[in-house]
C-alpha cells in the first residue's frame, strides 16, 4: 500500500519472478522433481546449519535482525532457508513413505521423525518458533495419510503435550514466554500492559475491528497513513490491514481464497492414485493451510504471535517463492495423474 514505492516495487518482482518458478516446476514431472528429494533437502539443511554456526563463527553475508539468524544476505538478494525447508521436508517426506510400510511399526516411525526434527532444532536454534512449529501438522498429516496406526500418533501427541510445561520453562526465550502470556493476558484492563507486551496484538484487533464491514477503503484508514501504529504490518499483521482497508468483506475473500487452494489440493490428492503424487499433494495442503491459519489467528488473538507470514500476501522473497514452488507442484501433481493398475495406494492388510 506504498502506491509505488520500493517495498511494492520488491514484491512485484518477487510475484513475476515466483510465478516463473511455478511455471517452471510445472515442465517436469513431478516424479521427476522426487528423485531430488534428497539432495534438496540435504542442501537446505546445510543451509540452516550456517545460519546454526553464524552464532559461534561471525561468518559472512549472514545478518543479525532483532538477536535473530533467518538470513542469507548478498546486496539486495535475501533467502531464508527455513521456508524453503518446509517445501523441501515434504519432498522427502513423500519420498520415504510413498512405498513403506514400516512406519505402521513403533521402530518404523524413528526415520521420518528424524528428518523432521533436525531441521526443526536448526530453525529453533535461529530462532524462529512459528516456523519449527509449522512442520510438526506437516510431519502427523503425512504419516496419516501414508496409513500409520492411529494409536501410534495419538501416543506420540499425547506425550509431546506433557512435555510443553517443561519446553515452555526450559527451551523458549523470555520474548517467546511472553508471547504465549499475551494469548492469555490479552483481555486485561492493564493500560500499561496494554503499552508493552500487549501493544502488538491490540492495536492489530483495534485495526481489523475499524475496518467494519467494507473497510475504510484502499490506501485509506488510520494504520495505513501512519504505518508505525501496527509493527510488522506488512509481515505478520497484514490480514489485519486487510481488514482495516477492506473489511470483514475483505477479510472472509481472503480466507475464501485459501479455502479454494485446501479444496482443490484435497480433491488432487484423493483422485491420485500414485502414493508420491498422494503424499506431496497433501504435504502442500496441509503446510499451506496452516501456515495461513496461524497467521489469521495470531492477528485477532486465538493463537501466540509466533512470527508466521501469510501465504503469498505478507512482504517477503523466500515466502513467496517457497509458496509458489509449492503450488505448481500441486498442479504438477493435478495435471500428471496416474492410473495405477493395483490395489489402492497405503491400505495395509495387517489391520
Amino acid at each position: 500500500y506504498d502506491a509505488l514505492g520500493p517495498m511494492t516495487v520488491r514484491q512485484l518482482v518477487y510475484l513475476l519472478t515466483g510465478t516463473g518458478l511455478l511455471l517452471l516446476v510445472l515442465v517436469p514431472s513431478y516424479q521427476k522433481i522426487g528423485r531430488y528429494a534428497y539432495p534438496v533437502y540435504g542442501i537446505t539443511i546445510l543451509l540452516l546449519l550456517l545460519l546454526f554456526v553464524d552464532r559461534y563463527v561471525d561468518l559472512p553475508l549472514i545478518p543479525v535482525r532483532n538477536n535473530a539468524r533467518r538470513w542469507i544476505q548478498y546486496g539486495f538478494f535475501t533467502l531464508q532457508p527455513s521456508e524453503f525447508m518446509k517445501l523441501a521436508l515434504v519432498l522427502v517426506l513423500a519420498r520415504y513413505l510413498r512405498f513403506r510400510n514400516s512406519y505402521r511399526r513403533w521402530w518404523g516411525l524413528a526415520p521420518p521423525f528424524l528428518l523432521s526434527v533436525v531441521p526443526m532444532v536448526l530453525i529453533l536454534k535461529q530462532p524462529d518458533l512459528g516456523t519449527m512449529l509449522m512442520l510438526l501438522p506437516v510431519l502427523f498429516a503425512m504419516l496419516f495419510v501414508a496409513g500409520a496406526r492411529m494409536r501410534h500418533l495419538l501416543v506420540i501427541i499425547v506425550l509431546g503435550t506433557l512435555t510443553l510445561p517443561a519446553f515452555y520453562y526450559f527451551g523458549m526465550k523470555p520474548y517467546q514466554r511472553e508471547r504465549i502470556e499475551v494469548l492469555f493476558r490479552q483481555h486485561t484492563t492493564d493500560e500499561a500492559w496494554h503499552m508493552d507486551a500487549g501493544y502488538q496484538l491490540r492495536q492489530s484487533k483495534i485495526a481489523l475491528g475499524t475496518g467494519g464491514l467494507t473497510g475504510t477503503g484502499y490506501g485509506a484508514g488510520i494504520f495505513v497513513q501512519y504505518k508505525d501504529l501496527l509493527p510488522e504490518e506488512q509481515n505478520d499483521f497484514i490480514f489485519a490491514i486487510i481488514g482495516h482497508q477492506w473489511g470483514l468483506v475483505g477479510g472472509l475473500l481472503v480466507i475464501g481464497a485459501y479455502v479454494l487452494i485446501i479444496v482443490f489440493g484435497l480433491e488432487v490428492a484423493t483422485v491420485t492414485n500414485d502414493p508420491f503424487g498422494r503424499l506431496l499433494a497433501v504435504g502442500v495442503v496441509v503446510m499451506i493451510a496452516v501456515q495461513a491459519l496461524l497467521n489469521i489467528c495470531m492477528t485477532i488473538g486465538l493463537a501466540p504471535i509466533t512470527g508466521m507470514t501469510l501465504p503469498f500476501v505478507s512482504a517477503g522473497g523466500s515466502s513467496l517463492w517457497a509458496n509458489f514452488l509449492a503450488l505448481g507442484l500441486l498442479v504438477n501433481v493435478a495435471q500428471r495423474r496416474p492410473l495405477l493398475i493395483a490395489r489402492p495406494p497405503f491400505e495395509h492388510g495387517d489391520d
